[in-house]
């Protein structure tokens, strides 16, 4: 049921977290970007990136002072590995092998799957510490399949 429903691109629409008071961030902030790509064999990959990061003043990959690539990477949310849906429970699991938080790598990450509708895909998380107070949060991805935009 999700698996092939899964399987495609996907637009960011809204990244955010609510904390246990019902509190809500807007975790990139507005005018966020991303993609999560689900292929057909079994590979996924995210990237979100922040609006209004920092440009370097040499437009190379060495190119910016320590606070424009701190700013850019502040400003990213990536990573990439296999996955497998448990159909069941409506839940994907990323086994990371790529991510800009390195912590991260050799990690699996479960997400809960809610089908809006045939175009809109909203992945949820537990808890975690994420915002800029530290607060423990549950994430909410939401994402509008990229073939109707």
């Amino acid at each position: 049921m999700y698996g092939n429903w899964l399987t495609g691109t996907w637009k960011l629409d809204s990244f955010i977290a609510v904390d246990e008071d019902n509190q809500m961030i807007d975790v990139m902030g507005p005018g966020a970007e991303g993609f999560i790509c689900y292929s057909g064999d079994g590979w996924v990959s995210v990237q979100i990136l922040k609006a209004g990061r920092l440009r370097y003043d040499v437009p190379d990959t060495e190119g910016g002072t320590e606070e424009q690539t701190l700013s850019a990477a502040r400003g990213c949310f990536s990573y990439a590995g296999k996955y497998t849906v448990d159909e069941e429970n409506a839940v994907v699991y990323h086994h990371l092998e790529f991510s800009l938080i390195p912590n991260w790598i050799g990690s699996t990450q479960k997400r809960y799957i809610t089908k809006e509708s045939e175009n809109i895909l909203v992945l949820s998380a537990d808890p975690v510490r994420i915002g800029p107070d530290g607060k423990k949060r549950k994430t909410r991805l939401r994402w509008i399949k990229s073939d109707l935009i």
